[in-house]
């Protein structure tokens, strides 16, 4: 008798406390990758740890100390290159963009039109970087979103964004 109390109370705690509340939706890396064109060594993103696409996506970033950025910027005080931050809600922003219209078409792009970002407190490793970014507009191939960085309960940068859908056809000639 005294295990099935314990099953009961197992099962009991593993129910939500409010069956209205809104389970997170994570994406692992495999996941998010496919979702990007980009490829090693430059997708940033580890993990996405919740999102609702035409609304958020928090994303995670675990910097390590043997990261290529790191070994240079700078050897006798490492801290995470601030523009590799930027590429990071720029990548984020690219996923939150996607699942909020649809995947792009192989002749596609996405473009940065615009990026304001205010850094407040360094990056180093060790730290895991929250990445917050939410939809302001979306208005035809025009994507404005911002978000934060957050190490723990620190604020360590604001941005703001635009993306831009492009076909590769309407950029002129390649020069690749």
């Amino acid at each position: 008798m005294h295990s099935i109390d314990t099953q009961r109370r197992a099962q009991a705690v593993t129910l939500p406390l409010n069956p209205t509340e809104r389970q997170p939706k994570p994406l692992g890396f495999t996941a998010l990758r496919q979702w990007l064109r980009h490829r090693h060594p430059m997708i940033l993103l580890d993990r996405i740890v919740d999102h609702e696409p035409g609304k958020f996506l928090d994303a995670i970033i675990s910097i390590s100390g043997n990261l290529d950025c790191i070994a240079g910027h700078f050897p006798e005080r490492a801290i995470y290159p601030g523009s590799n931050l930027i590429q990071a809600f720029a990548q984020a922003g690219i996923i939150l963009y996607q699942m909020s219209t649809s995947l792009l078409a192989e002749d596609e792009l996405t473009l940065i039109g615009s990026v304001e970002s205010r850094f407040l407190q360094v990056v180093v490793p060790g730290d895991q970087v929250l990445l917050r970014v939410q939809v302001n507009r979306l208005a035809g191939g025009l994507f404005v979103y911002s978000g934060k960085a957050m190490v723990g309960t620190r604020r360590v940068a604001a941005f703001r964004a635009s993306l831009i859908r492009a076909k590769v056809s309407e950029l002129g000639s390649p020069l690749w």
